[in-house]
C-alpha cells in the first residue's frame, strides 16, 4: 500500500533524522515523501510576481543538506516511491489542512525532542500540524550512533 508521508524540516542536516527514521520503519512498504518547509509568504509586490518555490528551496538548502538527501535516497531507494520538498505559507489550521488533504497526505512524522531552527523567513510548524488534528507521529529519536549530528554526513552511511 502506497502512503504519502509529510516531515517537517529547517534545511538542517539534523532535522533529516526524522526522514531517516520513518524511512528506516517503513522499509517494508512504499512510500512518497514530502518534506516542508514553512515560511512566512513576502508582502512584496515584486517577490510575488517573480515567486519561484524552486528558487527559495535552491537558496535555502545548503550542497551538505542535499548532499544528505541523495544519500538517504540512494539508501532507501527500494522504499521510496516518490521524493519531494515542499514549500508552505499557511498561517492557521485551514491552510494547513487545505495543504494536506492537497498533497493527499496520510501520515505525519515529527520530531519529538529535535526544535525546527527555521531561517529568518521561516516558522516552526510543529504547533499547527498538531492543532490541526490531522493524523501524526510524534517519533523520538536520541542522539547515538544512528542519529545525524550537525553537519554529519558520515553518519548517513551507516
Amino acid at each position: 500500500m502506497l502512503n504519502t508521508i509529510l516531515i517537517p524540516i529547517d534545511f538542517r542536516i539534523e532535522s533529516l533524522n526524522t526522514l531517516k527514521y520513518c524511512l528506516e520503519e517503513r522499509k517494508q512498504e512504499k512510500s512518497s515523501v514530502i518534506l516542508m518547509y514553512s515560511a512566512y509568504s513576502s508582502d512584496s509586490i515584486t517577490e510575488l510576481l517573480f515567486y519561484n518555490p524552486d528558487k527559495i528551496i535552491e537558496a535555502l538548502a545548503s550542497s551538505n543538506f542535499n548532499d544528505a538527501i541523495d544519500i538517504i535516497k540512494n539508501k532507501y531507494e527500494s522504499s521510496l516511491h516518490s521524493f519531494k520538498i515542499e514549500l508552505f505559507h499557511g498561517l492557521n489550521r485551514n491552510a494547513f489542512i487545505n495543504f494536506y488533504e492537497a498533497q493527499g497526505i496520510d501520515l505525519v512524522y515529527l520530531p519529538r525532542d529535535y526544535y525546527l531552527k527555521p531561517h529568518k523567513n521561516g516558522f516552526d510548524p510543529i504547533p499547527l500540524i498538531k492543532k490541526s488534528k490531522v493524523q501524526y507521529r510524534e517519533v523520538a529519536w536520541t542522539r547515538g550512533h544512528d542519529t545525524i549530528d550537525k553537519d554529519e554526513l558520515n553518519q548517513l552511511f551507516k
